[in-house]
């Protein structure tokens, strides 16, 4: 299965890359948004559209704590405007959640309300679990994507080498 992850979170890694170059911020990276094609490989879908909405004035209307999913939301994605900027470090943050749940099958924060998740991720700098048992490098970087400072997180150039690094290593075994 770790393998699979990896070689998934290679897969959205480039897809967020690729974005990235475009300038397009996803901030609603989770499982529900990765789909798997003929090839079984790992493609995002429905992405960038809360970025849409950073700079209109919907944000007005009190809704800028809704841009993303709350249990894949990084810090400054709760408050903006104190713990900003977004970034595409926002996105490390999702892609840790992604892969942990891909990993786990269990999505962080589950059956939590929205208060309690802010109050975890938030107040108490609380991080999903990474689980055991994977190569130190990928555990290493995906305890890096849950930097409560965005500019400690990894960013997904890094990330990408690791996952690919690990997939190298093991299929050349």
């Amino acid at each position: 299965m770790h393998v699979t992850g990896c070689r998934y979170g290679i897969n959205l890694a480039q897809g967020v890359l690729e974005l990235h170059s475009l300038g397009i911020l996803i901030l609603n990276l989770k499982p529900f948004n990765v789909i798997l094609n003929e090839n079984d490989q790992a493609i995002l879908g429905d992405f960038g559209i809360p970025s849409l909405l950073i700079d209109s004035s919907f944000l007005s209307t009190g809704m800028d704590k809704r841009l993303g999913t709350p249990n894949y939301m990084a810090p400054e994605q709760w408050e903006p405007e104190v713990r900003g900027p977004i970034s595409f470090e926002t996105d490390s943050w999702g892609f840790g959640c992604t892969i942990v749940e891909m990993l786990t099958g269990n999505q962080p924060w589950y059956g939590c309300p929205v208060g309690r998740i802010y109050q975890s991720v938030v107040e108490k700098h609380e991080k999903p679990n990474v689980p055991s048992g994977l190569p130190s490098s990928v555990e290493n970087i995906l305890s890096g994507c849950f930097e409560y400072d965005l500019r400690n997180r990894p960013l997904m150039v890094d990330i990408l080498s690791v996952f690919q690094r690990f997939v190298y290593i093991f299929y050349s075994i």
